[in-house]
């Protein structure tokens, strides 16, 4: 409710602004025009202080309303944008058994942030449009002149038409831009297979269609726009002229036809406006669209049996009830362990025994239980934001300084990377090798203080020493938190899991 009162207060506030824009322009113009005639004429009486201070007050109006527009339209924007990213991790919250990813976060956290500017960027110009099109075709009318508000009423819906038929041309950018991104990542992905076999050249060729036929529709949709734009260029000027010639036929004087002129011109500069306001209106329609559908393509993790306990009381971890199903290499069976403070345990398995379930129904399971414990998991498909480093450790504690975040990233050997507090590492962490991002997760759960620390096969991407060096890190930053270890195998050297460790295979 807030929002929408602050949104409507600026709506009106913009009106205003815009309104004081265009009799700024019209007055102005007419003061001008009408001291040039008075000046020319002998033993002339007209006064300049009525239509001077109406000039100074549509300008202190502009400057004043101009100013507060922006301020509570900007507010009330923002408290959109953070309704609509709480709707989105409720929703994800509350999904159960669905894993979304943060790749999948970041794209509807852009869709959130669309629906929340379009009070700016679609609606304002549209409230606007109409409000100055409706004040200014009065104003002609009163003025003694219909015909010529007619024109000007008639301009504004063509440009309305021609604005709406662009954005309704136009391609879904963001699903062809996902549609392309899957395409790379699936290439990327195939090319060793395809190279074994020696097919890489179509594998090549099909990516450079996609990626032609993605660049060709975003040409087609700037080429629509531009098109668009240049039409109601067109009728603005056709509107102009017409409505100075029919002003002037009706034997105004040239100070009104000035007049006339100039708030015509106003009315129509708003019209033109249309089109950018239009395509926000479309892409606002897509971003609702992705965000009803937003976690429909996740992939959803098996359902844990309801006899599956996993508790932390602040001295040990206890896990009961864990049905672990049945494989082609093992029978089905329960699982119960527990794992006190300070101690290790590492869970071992081939690819597919469920160590990334288990390790994911243990988290949940913890993080619903209340209480002060603090609870990290990093999973194998744990995301980078977008932003630097220290952006990406404060979305996990967001007290930490940058000294501390200097600190883990000595601990992780990542400063010898020249990574820095600072440093941008991309979207999805693409500035950074597989390693590094593994390390940074590694850092950034460190960052949390975490009382139970879950890993999912940490050492993937690095070699011995580098593994060997991040697992006593972490041991050493934490010597009475709980660590639960998914790996295929244990290290050979057991020194950096602490003297304190069990293994539990899955197989």
């Amino acid at each position: 409710m807030k929002a929408k009162a602050l949104a409507s207060f600026g709506l009106l506030l913009a009106v205003l602004a815009e309104a004081c824009s265009v009799g700024l322009l019209g007055l102005s113009g007419w003061f001008i025009a009408a001291s040039a005639v008075a000046g020319a004429s002998a033993y002339s009486a007209f006064s300049y202080l009525a239509p001077s201070g109406g000039v100074r007050a549509f300008a202190l109006g502009r400057i004043a309303t101009g100013y507060a527009n922006r301020v509570v339209l900007h507010a009330a924007a923002l408290r959109r944008i953070s309704a609509a990213r709480l709707a989105v991790y409720d929703q994800a919250a509350g999904s159960e058994g669905t894993g979304w990813s943060g790749r999948s976060l970041d794209r509807v956290m852009a869709d959130a942030d669309t629906t929340g500017m379009a009070v700016i960027q679609a609606t304002t110009p549209v409230v606007v449009t109409a409000a100055m099109t409706a004040g200014g075709c009065v104003a002609v009318v009163l003025a003694g002149y219909p015909l010529a508000a007619l024109t000007l009423a008639s301009a504004v819906i063509a440009c309305a038409v021609l604005a709406v038929a662009s954005a309704c041309r136009t391609d879904d950018t963001a699903r062809t831009r996902g549609l392309l991104r899957t395409e790379l990542v699936t290439a990327v992905e195939a090319w060793p297979e395809m190279a074994s076999l020696g097919a890489t050249d179509q594998l090549a060729h099909r990516t450079l269609q996609r990626l032609e036929a993605f660049e060709g529709g975003r040409n087609r949709d700037a080429a629509t726009t531009a098109h668009a734009l240049g039409g109601a260029r067109a009728v603005t000027a056709a509107a102009l002229l017409l409505t100075v010639l029919l002003t002037a036929r009706s034997g105004a004087t040239i100070a009104t036809l000035v007049f006339v002129g100039l708030l015509a011109a106003g009315v129509m500069a708003n019209a033109e406006r249309l089109v950018a306001a239009t395509s926000a209106w479309i892409q606002l329609r897509q971003a609702k669209a992705h965000l009803a559908a937003a976690g429909e393509d996740e992939t959803c993790r098996p359902e844990v049996a309801t006899t599956f306990r996993a508790t932390y009381d602040g001295r040990s971890l206890a896990v009961s009830g864990y049905q672990l199903p049945e494989t082609p290499t093992r029978d089905e069976r329960e699982i119960a362990f527990t794992v006190a403070t300070g101690q290790t345990l590492v869970i071992t398995g081939p690819s597919g025994s469920g160590k990334t379930t288990l390790i994911a129904a243990i988290a949940t399971a913890l993080r619903r239980q209340p209480g002060p414990a603090v609870v990290t998991a990093v999973l194998a498909d744990d995301y980078l934001f977008t932003g630097t480093i220290a952006d990406n450790f404060r979305l996990a504690n967001p007290a930490v300084n940058h000294a501390e975040v200097t600190d883990l990233l000595i601990a992780m050997d990542l400063n010898r990377a020249g990574l820095e507090p600072q440093t941008t590492i991309g979207v999805g962490g693409r500035n950074l090798s597989g390693g590094e991002q593994r390390r940074l997760h590694l850092a950034r759960a460190l960052a949390t203080e975490p009382d139970v620390l879950l890993i999912d096969e940490p050492t993937t991407g690095l070699d011995a020493d580098t593994a060997r060096q991040i697992l006593h890190a972490a041991r050493r930053r934490r010597p009475h938190a709980i660590l639960l270890l998914a790996m295929h195998q244990p290290q050979p050297d057991t020194h950096p899991l602490g003297p304190h460790w069990t293994a539990l295979s899955l197989e």
